[in-house]
């Protein structure tokens, strides 16, 4: 053993000599702190390194190895490179499904069956063979402990307890006995229970003859809203007028309702707008877009039942932010039923970007939508 040798500006590894020949060694010098050496040249001279010459120095074989050294987990490979390619062997031709088959079935028959441990006897059964258990005092499965005793014979007997029993009796006997087509739900609950039938269930059978009695519910007026006079109204912006409902009038030309929405635009007292059902589209709405953006009073807008794009509709609540005093908009049941995840990630973003939106009357398809915008209005709400 030869030991370190050090001196000022260089220190040196162990050598191990044998005789009479010297092992291979690697040595590693370094002249001052930072600079390494590898057989005597720095390590950024090998940066420099031709790699097609070194490539082309190459055997086949070598480079074989070369390209079979692939990194399994390497994630920033595609699969197809993760492994090297073992498809070596040449096509034996074209493929053949019954020639395939044919193959396999002979394959079958000429290869040997697996060795069992117990060889294969005909007739002989393998295992326990189940057996039903008898039980202990002797009862049959599913037999009463006290089997009720009847007289078949007497007929007449019967017939006399049933023409003599009082109709509450007869209506638990039918649920007991499934018949619950004579008898009303609450009845044969009743009888199933074992409960006693009282005056609320009925103790008779006239219950089932009792048809239902449709509630009559009277039509709504027709709306009777004076649209120009609404729109005298808030040209001149009167204090009195802060409610416009003109909904179901599709009878009103799409110029009025484009007249009544430019006044509104003058007033500054009005708190609600109502347009449901009135079949306006987007040549109309996009007068919404302007009137909140600029209006301060403004509180709730209702445009349901209408013919307005998805597109629009998203610009109308993005309009929202501008001032931020809507409480509550009401867009459910337009022209397209589906809005799309862009446009409802749009809406979604709007809506919770807006402090004042409490309600938002639109459906949404994305789960993820409709639970962020019932975050965002329950934080308004707490606010």
């Amino acid at each position: 053993m030869i030991p370190a040798v050090s001196g000022p500006g260089y220190y040196a590894e162990e050598t191990t000599l044998k005789a009479p020949t010297l092992t291979k060694k690697t040595t590693t010098i370094t002249d001052a702190p930072g600079s390494v050496k590898l057989y005597g040249r720095e390590l950024r001279d090998y940066e420099d390194t031709d790699l097609e010459n070194l490539l082309n120095k190459l055997s086949v074989e070598e480079l074989e190895d070369l390209n079979n050294d692939f990194d399994p987990d390497n994630s920033l490979l595609p699969p197809s490179q993760r492994c090297k390619d073992q498809t070596s062997k040449e096509a034996t031709g074209p493929y053949k499904r019954e020639k395939l088959l044919k193959y396999l079935e002979e394959s079958a028959k000429t290869e040997k069956d697996w060795e069992e441990p117990v060889p294969f006897t005909p007739g002989l059964k393998r295992g326990k063979t189940f057996e039903t258990k008898e039980p202990e005092n002797g009862k049959k499965p599913g037999e009463m402990a006290m089997p009720i005793e009847l007289d078949l014979d007497d007929e007449d007997e019967f017939e006399v307890a049933l023409n003599h029993a009082p109709e509450r009796d007869l209506v638990d006997l039918a649920g007991i006995l499934g018949m619950h087509n004579v008898l009303n739900q609450q009845q044969y609950y009743h009888a199933i229970k074992g409960k006693t039938q009282d005056e609320t269930t009925g103790t008779t059978f006239d219950g089932i003859v009792r048809a239902y009695e449709p509630r009559i519910v009277p039509e709504e007026p027709e709306n009777q809203t004076d649209v120009e006079e609404c729109i005298r109204q808030l040209e001149s912006d009167d204090s009195n007028l802060t409610e416009v409902n003109i909904n179901n009038m599709k009878r009103v030309s799409k110029e009025r309702i484009r007249n009544l929405i430019k006044s509104a635009k003058h007033s500054k007292h009005i708190t609600k707008l109502s347009l449901a059902n009135t079949a306006i589209s987007d040549s109309e709405a996009r007068e919404l877009i302007e009137l909140v953006e600029n209006s301060t009073s403004l509180r709730v807008l209702n445009i349901e039942s209408n013919y307005i794009t998805p597109e629009l509709l998203a610009r109308i609540v993005r309009a929202t932010l501008k001032t931020q005093s809507i409480t509550e908009i009401k867009a459910e049941n337009q022209r397209c039923s589906v809005l799309g995840y862009p446009i409802e990630m749009d809406i979604m973003m709007s809506v919770e970007d807006n402090d004042s939106l409490l309600r938002v009357g639109i459906g949404f398809q994305s789960m993820e939508a409709r639970h962020r915008i019932s975050e965002a209005l329950e934080r308004n709400y707490e606010r």
